[in-house]
């Protein structure tokens, strides 16, 4: 526990010493200002003394204007600015605990007013006024907007005028630009905050050094690694040459991982770049027919915020619909097992529900996953909890047989109505009723944001792209539990028993 008396008294005794109207005293002073306001917010987590966590209020303001004070004043330091930097972390802190927003606010305006001076009198630090700017603007993004945009723009007006006497390091510069466009896009429409920041970019940023923005390496632009990967696979070393790529390169050179077209994108935006053309299909997919893994699984299209809430509510009313009702764990050996030996999965035909273990996950977008033990596969068009689920919302069932098979059927209104399918398992029953093929234009819709419905075809049949483009399930219970015991899904896993 923190003395805090002692502290106390070692902020009096240096209060006592900036008599002497000494610089060291008063940043003395100051340190120690920090260390009993962190003591006092260290109150509000111990549960054996009394909270005083608004009593740090007034040491922290304190010492966030003794530093701003000698900062003006030529405590220029690296050293000094990181010092600067926690105690205005630590009074930011406070002022969101005890709920002083408008303190807040003007403190940190006067902090930005600080480096904005600083970066005048002493060119040679501007890198760090600049670093003191951004880090302003993301504070005051909850506090005062417009105040926020000036930080952020006061910090890339500084990169701006150093990138362009140093154009050998360009990822501060981007950074600055990206915090700017982030903070421009927070309450406007994109296309407005775009316009905004173009505007802006084109003022402080002049057409050489544009220029030289777009050929930075793709190394320094602080990419995830598989991004890093498909643009050097696909031959584009720097930005503008990534701008020339299509979003279907892309998706096919980074497994159909659509943040990779998000990354690339963003960083386009920065140096008034396009984003990457969709590109066409002329050709069939690059990869193979690839179904590696046997699996079963709904997908439930709701787009509720209680989503996940309503689709188990109707699974339990689907099961109890056939006399099957909610029963312990324990009912089923080896739930409570990382690795659950069972068997692999086979058709079911049975049309009446009973015993089984049925997860419910969100999925991407505004898909609702029902992997069921039991009825992994069910019978083609007569899957008993996708007919039940389809009375409320469109269902897809999803069922993979490995290296076999992959089939997909549309349930709408309690009957299948739409079906597509690579390969044919055995042990299928006839249809009583035809069934439509599958509008892979409306999957399209449903799925991700830069999957088109030539995209969606051309990746039918690879199961795991073809899962991402759609946001469909790639997997089912049985993968639930190789990945850890299905009890520690908590209130997703449902075990039914039938007397």
């Amino acid at each position: 526990m923190t003395d805090l008396s002692g502290l106390e008294r070692r902020v009096a005794a240096d209060r006592a010493n900036t008599r002497s109207q000494q610089p060291e005293d008063y940043l003395r002073l100051a340190g120690s200002l920090t260390e009993l306001a962190q003591g006092l917010l260290a109150t509000r987590d111990d549960p054996s003394g009394r909270d005083r966590t608004a009593e740090a209020l007034e040491p922290a303001q304190e010492a966030v204007a003794i530093r701003l004070h000698w900062l003006v004043e030529g405590y220029v330091s690296y050293e000094y600015a990181g010092a600067l930097q926690d105690a205005l972390r630590l009074f930011e802190q406070a002022t969101r605990l005890v709920g002083h927003r408008q303190l807040a606010t003007n403190t940190i305006r006067s902090a930005c007013s600080a480096y904005r001076q600083v970066a005048q009198d002493y060119p040679d630090v501007q890198a760090m006024c600049a670093d003191g700017l951004s880090k302003c603007g993301v504070w005051l993004m909850r506090l005062d907007h417009e105040a926020a945009v000036a930080a952020t723009e006061s910090a890339v007006r500084i990169r701006a005028a150093m990138y362009a006497r140093a154009p050998e390091q360009p990822g501060k510069y981007l950074a600055s630009l990206s915090t700017l466009l982030r903070t421009l896009m927070v309450g406007r429409s994109r296309k407005q905050a775009i316009a905004s920041y173009r505007a802006l970019y084109s003022e402080v940023t002049s057409s050489a050094s544009t220029a030289q923005l777009r050929e930075t390496r793709i190394e320094d632009l602080d990419l995830t690694l598989k991004t890093t990967q498909a643009l050097h696979k696909l031959g584009a070393p720097t930005l503008e040459r990534a701008g020339r790529l299509t979003q279907q390169q892309i998706l096919y050179q980074s497994g159909g991982d659509l943040a990779t077209i998000d990354e690339i994108n963003w960083r386009l935006a920065l140096v008034g770049l396009k984003p990457l053309a969709a590109g066409a299909m002329p050709e069939p997919p690059s990869r193979p027919v690839e179904i590696t893994a046997t699996y079963g699984a709904i997908a439930v299209r709701c787009s509720a915020p209680d989503a996940l809430e309503q689709v188990r509510a109707a699974v339990t009313a689907a099961f109890a619909a056939h006399g099957a009702t909610p029963v312990d764990a324990g009912r089923f050996a080896g739930v409570h097992e990382r690795h659950w030996g069972v068997k692999e999965p086979k058709v079911n035909p049975d049309t009446e529900l009973g015993a089984d273990v049925v997860l419910v996950e969100k999925a991407s977008g505004s898909w609702v996953s029902v992997k069921s033990l039991n009825w992994e596969i069910g019978a083609l068009g007569k899957h008993p909890l996708a007919v039940a689920l389809s009375a409320k919302w469109p269902v897809l069932t999803v069922a993979t047989i490995e290296n076999i098979s992959y089939e997909l059927c549309l349930y709408d209104n309690g009957v299948a109505t739409q079906y597509a399918a690579l390969g044919r398992p055995a042990g299928q029953a006839p249809l009583d009723t035809p069934l439509a093929p599958l509008d892979f234009a409306t999957l399209a819709d449903y799925g991700a944001d830069y999957a088109s419905e030539t995209q969606v075809r051309a990746a039918f049949g690879n199961a795991a792209m073809f899962a991402k483009v759609t946001e469909l399930p790639g997997s089912g219970i049985r993968q639930a539990a190789e990945k850890g015991p299905l009890t520690d899904y908590g209130p997703d896993i449902l075990f039914f028993g039938k007397d």
